[in-house]
């Protein structure tokens, strides 16, 4: 393989540098604001102090250590020793940590977590409360413990053999396979093509515990972890904290096990493989041209930043290309991409990636296609329109981090750090990185990139991987044939691609907008709204923040929604949304309007659902007349194009189609047509539902649900100035049309079903699960009382069922369960709760799932349970109330509903007890509308004999 540093070479001497002549390869300076550090025994740590949010922190362990690291005979324990992190350590023994964490409303799974990769391991504790020193004390035992002092007792490690095992169950669909098929041929003859990540059923059952305990000894030590800590905190204190705790971890010997390389050896033919699966959703072809990574001491260069910058142009510029070729008619793919980069496993191997999906049996005219376009930036590049264009967009991102660097989350930090620390990413201070990146944006040109483009395009190291749904009727290609493609690709004539895009205004200048003034304006204090009533009737509420300084949301809301429709219309009514979207508006194809859009941060689209409709959008305060012009657009020059509504019918029914194979899609439409008794209206959008739709019923069914701006309401809210809003609104939605009517509530008579219901139903699958879902619902009056107590019990049925279910059980990777209330047509509230198991405990879990919600009924909820979830409901409402998405929520509901949460939300939440919750459980039993659903394993034909 070529290396990939000749490569950054090449491009600085294109841009007028080289290695010898300037500092390129010297290391990117480190932002003074995070203390950075390495204690004596070997420890990375990285500690930041950020307000957003105000009052939490965020607490890291990453080990640089994962399954590659595993010996054969330990496959998949750097996965279970994962799991076992959060089930005893020295200082919290048991399950205390997570009791411990969730008593101050760090709930797991959700801010307590951890994931393992091939490479890594990594732990979280975050959204943690710093407001007690206490807390912040016990996030740094956690990490400590997690460092040096996991307890794996016998006892936890055989329990968790069940869980891992349900979770491997729950894990291998198709996907997951077509993963494991990627690591055998991307990565064949190393290491990476014989792990899997989670390890393999018998192994999982049989390990010996000492096996478990030996790899985390070998592996989990101070040289190879690195913590991070971002948050409302004293930096000095808490470093200070560290080195004290962590003094008692030693160092590693001189003789401790070193990590091996694992390069990816080169292959001159190309290895092609064709994976079938009965699952699989999805036609797609992938190609993969190898080459090394850069390394890893010239990533924190600029070589290494001009690398990321000239990759992203590539990147940007083809995805433009082949967006364009996905709304062509009878278009050879249905959605494509190049990346040029890490490949996601192995820290030493990038690759150029091309990747498309495509309708089935079209797997060879899609690599042809592709393969096509790619000889095209071989021989030709990319154009200098096209160059300009993306540089552009690119220099727009750059200055909206810099105009954004106050705005970022404990989170945003976080992820650097860790980049740093497994990648040696540079950690740049805001203003320098600006600097930075837009220097290098400005020095590269077009033949910079295309020089670059050609070095990665090469003969060599080629690997073809199509993967494709096994089923009747469809042929699938041979490796012979895809070979045979490839060779006539490239020995084929090409013609350049031509760019004739011409930039215009979206609004032609001449354009007569007739407009309509402010006519009355009243203010809600206690909101922070002012209500602009239009002399046309329009209503537009607008909320000015600063939580974000380059963020303005907009909502678009009407009474009315698919209701509206008649049942031959609902369908087409569903998909307006995807359908404008593809379309594009006024006189622009959705390529034009991304080209008009160069640069801008703006986008308007609109949605419906059962009993309300509208539209959302969201802009930059700099593009904000252009987010106005887009929604003027919007309801008036809606565009109709056929061959866009083929394209988008041609997409949805392939995918559609192959969704029948999917054991999980199967589950989920026979749960929507059960509880809505099989209501036209509650169905799933199939292959036949999909051949009915016409392009003619478009345009009526549009004007039937945005006749106007009559009805709708117009929210605004993040950094707007009112004084620059008012002119815009006035112009833009006041010359909407108000003649219609507005819409009303109509109630379209779908109910939920009453009674008992059992039903039992079998599909195919290749790794058998069983899924169980239950049902319950019936009238209740829509109140933040209600909503709440619904969450309260919620949040204690999801720690009995952690408990009984799986833990004491281990028959399930998880218990799922969500609630919901709705206020039209009638109130209402639903629980719905779900898990997947195996056949042989489907029974006895199901029956332990209705008796905890008895339980409740009959001795009330445990008081730790609900004060728990008040802790967690009350550690997020000081950062909801930053977040613009929320206050539309809030202003929503206020405004339709008659629910204030500004003035209620936290009285309320207070005042919930556990005699509530005891109410909620004995009505929802004494209700009785119970519908049990349970998809089980199609018998074999042996099994069947």
């Amino acid at each position: 393989m070529k290396k990939l540093l000749i490569l950054a070479i090449a491009v600085m001497t294109m841009v007028g540098a080289t290695a010898q002549t300037n500092p390129m390869l010297s290391p990117l300076p480190m932002d003074k604001e995070v203390r950075y550090g390495k204690l004596e025994n070997g420890m990375t740590y990285y500690i930041r102090h950020n307000q957003k949010p105000a009052g939490m922190a965020d607490f890291y362990i990453l080990h640089d250590v994962g399954a590659i690291q595993e010996n054969d005979d330990q496959q998949g324990l750097a996965h279970f020793l994962e799991h076992m992190a959060f089930n005893g350590t020295k200082n919290l023994p048991n399950k205390m940590l997570i009791n411990y964490l969730e008593t101050v409303g760090v709930k797991f799974g959700r801010n307590l977590n951890a994931y393992t990769s091939f490479d890594q391991t990594c732990y979280n504790i975050s959204d943690v409360p710093t407001t007690r020193q206490g807390i912040i004390d016990s996030a740094l035992i956690m990490l400590h413990d997690w460092s040096h002092f996991i307890s794996l007792e016998a006892e936890e490690i055989d329990a968790e053999r069940k869980v891992i095992k349900e979770e491997l169950r729950t894990r291998d669909g198709a996907s997951w396979r077509s993963m494991l098929n990627l690591l055998k041929v991307l990565y064949k003859d190393t290491k990476y093509a014989e792990r899997n990540l989670i390890g393999h059923l018998d192994g999982l059952e049989s390990f010996p515990h000492s096996a478990l305990r030996e790899f985390y000894l070998q592996w989990y030590r101070p040289d190879y972890q690195a913590i991070v800590i971002v948050g409302d905190i004293d930096v000095d204190k808490v470093e200070a904290q560290l080195k004290t705790l962590m003094s008692d971890i030693p160092a590693p010997s001189a003789e401790a096990s070193k990590k091996e390389q694992h390069p990816v050896p080169n292959n001159e033919e190309p290895i092609v493989s064709v994976f079938a699966d009965k699952e699989m959703m999805q036609s797609s072809v992938s190609l993969y041209i190898k080459h090394q990574a850069m390394p890893k001491e010239y990533k924190n260069t600029l070589s290494g930043v001009i690398y990321n910058i000239a990759t992203g142009y590539i990147s940007l510029m083809s995805r433009e290309r082949l967006s364009e070729i996905v709304m062509s008619p009878d278009a050879p793919f249905t959605s494509a991409y190049i990346h040029i980069g890490s490949i996601g496993l192995n820290p030493l191997a990038e690759a150029l990636v091309m990747n498309a999906n495509v309708k089935d049996g079209e797997i060879l005219k899609g690599y042809e296609a592709m393969t096509t376009e790619l000889e095209k930036l071989q021989r030709y590049g990319f154009t200098q329109s096209e160059f300009e264009r993306a540089q552009v967009e690119i220099m727009n991102s750059i200055e909206r981090a810099l105009k954004t660097k106050e705005d970022r989350l404990n989170s945003d930090f976080v992820q650097t750090y860790l980049n740093n620390y497994s990648d040696n990413t540079p950690v740049l201070e805001a203003v320098e990185e600006f600097k930075t990146d837009s220097m290098i944006v400005k020095m590269l040109t077009i033949e910079a990139i295309n020089g670059m483009l050609k070095q990665y395009i090469t003969d060599n190291n080629q690997v073809i991987i199509a993967d494709v749904p096994l089923k009747e009727g469809v042929i699938n290609p041979t490796q012979e044939e895809i070979l045979a493609i490839r060779t006539k690709v490239m020995n084929s004539e090409v013609e350049a691609y031509m760019d004739d895009t011409v930039k215009e205004p979206l609004i032609a200048e001449d354009a007569v907008l007739v407009g309509s003034p402010v006519e009355k304006e009243s203010t809600n204090e206690t909101y922070g709204t002012t209500e602009w009533t239009l002399e046309n009737g329009v209503k537009v509420i607008l909320k000015p923040t600063t939580y974000k300084s380059d963020e303005v949301h907009l909502s678009v809301s009407s009474e009315g929604g698919l209701a509206t429709l008649t049942d031959d219309e609902y369908h087409t009514g569903e998909m307006i949304s995807d359908i404008v979207a593809i379309s594009g508006i006024s006189k622009f194809s959705a390529n034009d309007l991304k080209k008009q859009l160069t640069g801008k941060t703006v986008s308007f689209q609109p949605w419906t659902s059962a009993y309300r409709h509208g539209a959302s959008g969201f802009s930059s305060p700099k593009d904000l007349e252009t987010l106005l012009q887009l929604t003027y657009l919007g309801f008036t020059a809606p565009r109709y194009n056929e061959d866009d509504f083929n394209t988008l019918m041609n997409m949805a029914k392939t995918q559609v189609e192959n969704m029948k194979s999917n054991p999980d899609y199967v589950a989920y439409n026979e749960y929507m047509k059960t509880i809505y008794g099989n209501n036209l209206r509650r169905q799933i959008i199939s292959a036949d539902i999909i051949e009915g739709l016409e392009f003619a019923e478009i345009q009526p069914i549009f004007e039937k649900l945005y006749p106007g701006a009559n009805g709708f309401t117009f929210t605004f809210v993040g950094n707007i100035d009112p004084a620059t809003l008012k002119p815009l609104v006035e112009k833009y939605i006041g010359s909407i049309p108000t003649t219609a009517k507005a819409i009303k509530n109509t109630d379209d008579n779908v109910s939920v079903v009453t009674g008992n219901v059992d039903h039992n139903f079998t599909t195919a699958m290749q790794q058998p699960k069983v899924n169980v879902n239950f049902f319950l619902s019936d009238d209740m009056d829509y109140t933040l009382e209600n909503k709440l107590a619904l969450e309260f019990l919620k949040g204690a049925l999801d720690s009995r069922y952690l408990v009984t279910v799986r833990e004491e059980k281990g028959g399930t990777y998880g218990v799922n369960s969500a609630v919901k209330m709705d206020s039209y047509p009638s109130n209402k509230y639903s629980l719905r709760i779900v898990f997947d198991t195996n056949e042989e405990m489907a029974d006895e879990l199901s029956s332990l799932i209705i008796p905890e919600i008895e339980k409740i009924a009959k001795e009330g909820p445990l008081s730790e349970d609900i004060e728990k979830t008040r802790e967690y409901l009350l550690k997020n409402w000081d950062d909801e109330l930053k977040q613009n998405d929320n206050w539309q929520k809030y202003i929503s509901e206020y405004r339709v509903n008659d629910i204030d949460y500004i003035t209620d939300y936290k009285n309320v939440l207070l005042s919930i007890t556990n005699e509530d919750v005891q109410k909620l459980a004995k009505q929802i039993l004494k209700d009785g509308n119970l519908i049990k659903m349970t998809m089980r394993p199609e018998a074999t034909k042996e099994e069947a004999k």
